[in-house]
């Protein structure tokens, strides 16, 4: 009695195991890679999100800002403030000395 069965060929020869270890490295990186861009495309975007509100807060305090300048520039409250604080008044026409 011969035993003449055909051997099949052994499909996991170490190059193949090789090359499939590579692949599924590259997977795993490419994975790991995808993961990574979305969570810095997030993070982006709350920075952005972060800075507009940042800008439109800026903004309003620029407008309210010009609305007190205005304010503290116009001439009655000048006065007020020159009468109250430092006690200036109107000077009397005697009291003006014209340098010629």
């Amino acid at each position: 009695m011969s035993t003449n069965k055909k051997k099949r060929p052994d499909i996991f020869t170490p190059r193949v195991v090789a090359v499939g270890l590579v692949f599924l490295s590259l997977f795993i990186a490419e994975f790991f890679f995808k993961a990574w861009c979305g969570v810095q495309c997030l993070r982006t975007g709350y920075d952005v999100t972060s800075a507009k509100k940042q800008q439109q807060d800026l903004l309003h305090m620029q407008k309210y800002l010009t609305i007190e300048l205005v304010h503290l520039k116009s001439p009655q409250l000048l006065a007020k403030i020159a009468k109250e604080r430092f006690e200036l008044t109107i000077p009397e026409p005697k009291q003006v000395i014209i340098i010629p």
